[in-house]
């Protein structure tokens, strides 16, 4: 049990706040649910040791993967792959508290299982070139990405579901959008860049909506995802369809921004308003470029700094009042 809380039941039972054995109820609990130190040292040296072996194992892969026969190839990235989900789920059986470098065991396990998501993809891409190199199937490139991409995806729902982690989450995001872009590249090849637009800027919609549902955990991250992925959509879709005209440009571009602001406001996220913010930011001297000459700059940047500062504090009461009452 950790010092301070015993100190505190101490004081507790000392001053008659809970009786004897509730005390005793509350040192056998933790007795219970801890290890030993001699086990969380155990697992520490375990975990240590296989981060060694995993790094001369990546170390040593380059040199000599050029002598391997194909078989063998395959062989040691499917071991790595297990590997990995082995060390990821031991690590999963720490206390959640600092761990080497990282601030929490699940940041650990996060950080294995991202690059066991790697590995994975390695071992089904390298699987499809050596039958398509042994003449076993015969498919072209973009089945076998979009084949690849499936497998992948698949194993990257799995881990969300498992883990619920944050790398899990942006894992899943971008397997997402590849897998459903090799597919509109299968099904569509000669698509436009607006099309392309338009497909990222319903995707991250998409992805906002599960999170405002609350699908999709962390909040902040889904937001984040799905923000930044429909201000590119956005951005592609609107500069090519009037490109041509950047006064008109530079205007959507703000608009869009400003709808970012009003959103993060009324859903009370500041990863949305600080994406609308970055696009004010840069687009708002783009349309004073456009409207008014060189030398009306220097005060109207100071306009500009002073807008952002109100708006970040319009932003930032508007948060607090909503605390206010959710809390009523």
């Amino acid at each position: 049990m950790d010092k301070k809380i015993h100190k505190l039941i101490d004081k507790w039972l000392d001053n008659n706040v809970i009786s004897q054995s509730v005390y005793d109820e509350i040192i056998n609990f933790e007795k219970d649910a801890n290890p030993s130190q001699k086990s969380k040292v155990a697992k520490a040296i375990t975990l240590i040791g296989s981060l060694f072996v995993l790094s001369g194992l990546l170390g040593t892969l380059p040199l000599i993967w050029d002598n391997l026969a194909y078989w063998a190839q395959l062989i040691l990235l499917i071991v790595t792959t297990v590997f990995l989900i082995y060390a990821a789920n031991y690590s999963e059986k720490f206390e959640d508290r600092n761990l080497f470098i990282f601030k929490s065991s699940e940041r650990v396990s996060s950080v294995l299982y991202l690059i066991s998501t790697i590995s994975f993809a390695s071992v089904i891409v390298f699987s499809l070139n050596i039958l398509n190199t042994t003449n076993l199937i015969n498919f072209s490139d973009d089945i076998s990405i979009l084949i690849a991409s499936f497998f992948v995806l698949i194993y990257a729902i799995y881990l969300y579901i498992k883990t619920g982690l944050i790398f899990q989450h942006i894992a899943l995001f971008y397997t997402s959008i590849f897998f459903l872009g090799s597919l509109g590249n299968l099904l569509f090849p000669n698509i436009e860049p607006w099309a392309g637009g338009l497909f990222l800027f319903s995707t991250g919609l998409i992805w906002g909506l599960y999170t405002l549902n609350e699908v999709l955990e962390p909040s902040w991250l889904g937001y984040l995802l799905a923000s930044s992925t429909i201000s590119i959509g956005s951005i592609i879709f609107i500069n090519d369809l009037v490109g041509s005209n950047n006064l008109l440009e530079i205007i959507l571009l703000i608009l869009g921004s400003i709808i970012f602001v009003w959103g993060s406001i009324q859903l009370s996220e500041q990863v949305i308003f600080f994406i609308g913010g970055l696009g004010l930011i840069i687009n708002l001297p783009r349309l004073i470029t456009e409207l008014l000459p060189d030398n009306i700059w220097p005060p109207l940047i100071l306009f500009m700094v002073g807008g952002v500062l109100v708006a970040v504090g319009l932003y930032l009461n508007s948060i607090r009042e909503n605390l206010k009452i959710n809390a009523e």
